[in-house]
């Protein structure tokens, strides 16, 4: 009789513990594998390659880096590369729908020199930066990207242009601090302007503060959304410039 008791009791654990793990699991998100080119002794401009595997390859992954101070991240698809302007720990997360990722990276205090040549960072000063704003639709939910344009040129094809993101609650800020142009021997001849983008994914209905800092001037603006609609208020017209300001 003391077997039989004994039988139940673990067949009942046995039961609950499934039951358990199906409620734990039916709303969690599905954590995938980050990769990135490398984790430690990353020096400070140095790029640094990451993949969320399980995304598709053109899904509008969010990317949030913690502390997101003084972080360049140049995103495309489930890819992105970040440069790290300051040294300390951080931890990289990126995120799709149900599909999230996170890593931790170490950035030293010297700066990356790939060739043994000395890198310029360009000032952005008497540049204009064009945005154009396309939204992004998937699974039921809706985002925008933002993708930017210097008006000059810079030498060196391989060159990149420098800004960080600031996400909130309320909005985003945009903030240019240069272009980086690898040193000669590191250089691919030519020149061509500068271009970066971010990806903003998902957004809540709502109103959203826009700022962008280029050149020792901030610029504000917002922008409304509503379903998939957005509308934006862009005063400028020139310094930045923004457009289309209406997407449906």
């Amino acid at each position: 009789m003391k077997m039989k008791t004994n039988m139940m009791i673990a067949a009942i654990a046995v039961l609950l513990l499934g039951v358990a793990s199906c409620n734990k699991d039916e709303n969690a998100p599905t954590q995938s594998d980050l990769n990135a080119s490398k984790t430690e002794e990353i020096k400070l401009g140095e790029p640094v390659n990451f993949t969320l595997a399980q995304a598709p390859s053109s899904a509008p992954v969010q990317w949030t880096i913690m502390p997101d101070e003084d972080v360049q991240v140049n995103a495309a698809g489930n890819k992105a590369s970040i440069l790290f302007n300051s040294p300390g720990d951080y931890i990289v997360n990126a995120s799709y729908g149900d599909v999230e990722g996170s890593i931790d990276v170490v950035v030293q205090d010297s700066i990356y020199n790939p060739s043994g040549g000395e890198p310029i960072y360009e000032p952005l000063t008497g540049d204009q930066v064009f945005i154009t704003v396309t939204r992004v639709d998937s699974m039921g939910i809706s985002g925008l990207d933002f993708r930017y344009i210097t008006e000059k040129k810079y030498d060196c094809l391989n060159h990149t242009l420098l800004f960080g993101n600031d996400f909130t609650s309320e909005g985003l800020k945009v903030v240019f601090n240069s272009v980086y142009i690898p040193s000669e021997e590191f250089c691919e001849a030519g020149e061509d302007y500068a271009t970066g983008g971010t990806s903003w994914y998902p957004i809540e209905d709502g109103s959203h503060v826009f700022e962008v800092f280029l050149a020792g001037t901030t610029y504000t603006g917002s922008f409304v959304k509503s379903g998939s609609n957005y509308t934006f208020t862009w005063p400028y017209t020139s310094g930045v410039t923004l457009t289309p300001l209406i997407i449906r």
